[in-house]
Parts: C-alpha cells; sequence; structure tokens
C-alpha cells in the first residue's frame, strides 16, 4: 500500500483505492512488500522456488493444480470489502465458469480485516483462501494460520514461470506463504508540457544519454517549480512517509533496512540519511514537492492521494506506482511521458510490491484451494489484470512479451516497464514491521517540515527500530 501521510491526516492508497474507488476497479498492488534474507543485486534475480527432486515428482503427496475434484465442494475465500472489485471479483468468476468441480465463495468481511483473521483462526473457523500484502501478512504467519507453499510450488510445474522477485515477496523462515497475482513498481512520470515550456530536457531523454539521476532529479525539480498559491506548479512531488515507499530512494543511494540477519537497523548509515533527508529537502528545503499545508489544495481531487497534484496538471513530476489512479484513469489536458527510476551511487535499484494469494491452515479442501491460488496466479488472472491495467506481467513468459501483452496509453513506455522490473528488489519485510513502520512515519514527518534532520531523527528513532527487531 502507498501511503500519503501529513502532521494532520493520514491518506491512504488503500482508502483511496480500495475503498471509495473500488467500483472504478482501481484496487490493485496496494504499493510499499515481502521478506528475504538478503536483497538481491539490481539486476540479480531472487532466489527461484526449489526445484522438484525426482521422488517429489514421482509420486507426490499433495494433488497438481491439473487434478479435477472428485466430488463438487465449495471453498470461501474472504477480503475486505473493498478489495472484492479489485480484479478478485472477476478472477473468481472467470473460474467459477470453468466447471472444475470447485465453487469459489468471495465475501467482503468488513471491520479490522487483520484482526478479523486471527479471531476466526482462535475459533477453528478460518475459510481456504485470503490475499494481502506482503507488508500485512505475518501476525498470521506467526500465529501458526497460514499453509507453507514450496512443498506445493516444487510440483507445479506452471510455478517455473513465475518471476522469481515477485515470489520473494513472500519468503520468509525458508518458505513462500503466498503466491502473486499482482505486481507493481515505482516509475517516474511526467508532464511533457511544462518541461517543453521551460526548455528542459526530459527524464527520458537523459536516460538515452545515461544520465538519468536523482542528482538529474533534483536539478530538474527546482529548476520545473514556479508560481505560489493554488496555481504553484511543484517540480517533483514525493509524499511519502511510509518506510518501505522511501526504499525506492533509500536503496538507490546506497542505502538499507537491516542487516542480513534482520536483527539491527542499518537505517543509520551515510547512505541511508543522505536518503531520507534528500527526500524531505523536496519539500522543506527547495520547495518542490507540496508541504503540509499545499498538499490540502488536493484534498478534494478525484485521487486525494498519489497523483493528485500530477493529475491536476501542477506536478512536472511524480513518483507512482504503475497502478496509480492519477496518470492511467483520469481523464487530463496535457501530455504524459514517463522514463525508469532515476540511478543513484548504489545504481539503480526499484521498489516494487506483489499482492499474494494465501491458503489458511486447517480445510478439508486445502487442494482444491490451492488449484484456485494457482489460477489466480495464472495467466488467465494475469491478462484479467493487464487489461484492466491493474498490475505489471508477474509472469517470465509476459515479461518477456511486456510491449504486446497489455493494453499500454500512448504514452507509456514498455522499455521503461521492462528496466524498473529488472532492477526491482523485494523489500525484507519483518514480523513487527507494522510497529516500525509507524514510529518511522511519525518520527520522519517533523524532518520532512524542517524542523528536524535525519541525523537527529535516527539517534532517537534507532533504539525504537532495533526493540521492534528483536
Amino acid at each position: 500500500m502507498n501511503t500519503i501521510a501529513t502532521a494532520g491526516s493520514r491518506l491512504t492508497r488503500r482508502s483511496a483505492l480500495f475503498g471509495g474507488l473500488a467500483t472504478s476497479a482501481l484496487a490493485s498492488a496496494c504499493g510499499a512488500d515481502e521478506a528475504k534474507p538478503a536483497a538481491p543485486a539490481p539486476t540479480q534475480a531472487a532466489a527461484a522456488a526449489p526445484k522438484p527432486t525426482a521422488a517429489a515428482t514421482a509420486a507426490p503427496a499433495i494433488a497438481p493444480t491439473t487434478a479435477p475434484a472428485a466430488q463438487p465442494v465449495t471453498i470461501k475465500y474472504i477480503t475486505e470489502p473493498g478489495r472484492v472489485d479489485s480484479g478478485v471479483k472477476d478472477a473468481v468468476n472467470a473460474y467459477n465458469a470453468l466447471g472444475r468441480k470447485i465453487t469459489v465463495e468471495l465475501e467482503g468481511v468488513p471491520g479490522n480485516f487483520g484482526e478479523k483473521v486471527l479471531t476466526l483462526g482462535a475459533a477453528g473457523s478460518l475459510p481456504e483462501l485470503t490475499h494481502s500484502h506482503p507488508r500485512d501478512y505475518h501476525p498470521w504467519r506467526t500465529g501458526g494460520l497460514l499453509v507453507p507453499l514450496d512443498d506445493r510450488l516444487k510440483i507445479e510445474k506452471d510455478a517455473a514461470d513465475l518471476v522469481p522477485a515477485a515470489l520473494d515477496y513472500w519468503l520468509m523462515d525458508g518458505q513462500r506463504w503466498a503466491v502473486p497475482y499482482n505486481l507493481s513498481v515505482q516509475n517516474m512520470y511526467f508532464n511533457r508540457e511544462i518541461f517543453e515550456k521551460s526548455g528542459q530536457k526530459t527524464p527520458d531523454e537523459y536516460e538515452k544519454e545515461g544520465k538519468w539521476t536523482w542528482e538529474t532529479y533534483l536539478d530538474l525539480a527546482r529548476k520545473l517549480t514556479s508560481g505560489s498559491g493554488d496555481t504553484k506548479v511543484f517540480g517533483a512531488v514525493w509524499m511519502a512517509t511510509f518506510l518501505d515507499i522511501q526504499l525506492g530512494v533509500i536503496w538507490p543511494f546506497g542505502g538499507d533496512l537491516w542487516d542480513k540477519e534482520r536483527k539491527k537497523t542499518v537505517l543509520d548509515s551515510k547512505a541511508a540519511l543522505d536518503a531520507i533527508q534528500f527526500q524531505a529537502d523536496l519539500a522543506a528545503k527547495y520547495a518542490a514537492s507540496p508541504n503540509d499545508e499545499e498538499w490540502k489544495q488536493f484534498a478534494t481531487a478525484p485521487s486525494a492521494t498519489w497523483g493528485a497534484a500530477f493529475g491536476a496538471g501542477r506536478a512536472a513530476m511524480e513518483l507512482q506506482p504503475n497502478d496509480s489512479l492519477a496518470p492511467h484513469v483520469l481523464a487530463s489536458t496535457f501530455r504524459k511521458g514517463m522514463a525508469p527510476m532515476p540511478k543513484g551511487p548504489g545504481g539503480r535499484i526499484v521498489r516494487g510490491l506483489s499482492v499474494g494469494v494465501h491458503l489458511f491452515k486447517g480445510s478439508k479442501q486445502t487442494d482444491a484451494a490451492w488449484n484456485f491460488a494457482m489460477y489466480h496466479s495464472g495467466k488467465e488472472t494475469e491478462k484479467l489484470m493487464l487489461d484492466r491495467h491493474l498490475t505489471l506481467p508477474w509472469r517470465i513468459s509476459t515479461q518477456a512479451a511486456i510491449a504486446t501483452a497489455m493494453p499500454l496509453k500512448d504514452w507509456e513506455s514498455s522499455a521503461a516497464y521492462a528496466e524498473n522490473m529488472k532492477s526491482v528488489r523485494p523489500t525484507p519485510y519483518v514480523a513487527k514491521f507494522a510497529e516500525i513502520n509507524k514510529v518511522y512515519n511519525d518520527a520522519y514527518i517533523p524532518v520532512r517540515a524542517g524542523q528536524k534532520t535525519a541525523v537527529q531523527m535516527m539517534v532517537e528513532l534507532k533504539p525504537q527500530i532495533e526493540e521492534l527487531l528483536k
């Protein structure tokens, strides 16, 4: 989930897309990540699922996906109400139309969904399936409510086509706990007309020259900021206060979250501190991104979160996920463009997100649930999501044909998407990431307001984070 938080409010992309805008079919990869012992190098593939052994192939203990149900069965799939229309309902309906003797019932469960799942688990009344953002599933995993999936992936031929990085968002304790049905990455979108009027080269032009860096981004942000009040044009809108989303800048600067054992934070390294301060300075020092007061101007925008300023024609550049509302759906009167993410001292490392499907323990219909889960993660559902512009390909074979696999807008760049997907790094989430994210978010807001430095923030914050890492 990509989240914008200001000192006076919390505006989440989940509420904007999964809530009131769910009926517009725009609730997708909630942008924000997964767990993995050591994040790979920018262009290095994440660890692939274990290959099947001869014994496992010859005599599997688990029914393969293609095995039909002997008798008709019904399985239940629960999610938050706003997510029902996020492509999930269409996938369920398409699966039910196949006549596999397996019927999937989809239910939106109101209230605090994470707590509702824990309550159902305590009562022994869990359904078969759910899905989640990889930031959110850890209480279910540590509570013993989820089925580990590596044994099933070993004998699932179709699993070899899953992008390893998309799977590794769900790698924790040597097991994968979900299969992907979505993949989104951060991208750089820009308003071509603002660039043309100012006589500046565009990010895609700098990319062709090999000069598209965070230093260039800042230089353009400052030059393209103009005006004041409700007509001010912001050179580079960046409102993120959540820690995992900020990895889109921290990683290419050469920083990271924690050590390989995930016991100590390394956010106090010079590289990480430089990246955190860089983001805060966009608003506090250079006024190239809206401060809290300026952001109130966009509170009533159709997308009062990611892309609000961009969609209004008042942002020269905005870093957004590919499933963002503003650039892809909302009508605009200006010409757009896009480019890969900038490179930093650490190279091009892109923050992404994979939403995944989980199997709950305790069901007598786990094989039937797995049959649907692999359909949900399969090419049929992938095409459905691509056609609705809710994802990038999470299948290797589809990524290889991205230029024709999804209906790109005339201003979108398949080459830029391919470059960013190649450079994506799964986020190494930890069990208490939600708590860490909250304390970081609260501590960062004064830095963004220019009231503290990143160094001062981390002196106070490091002990809190390391206590939560224990």
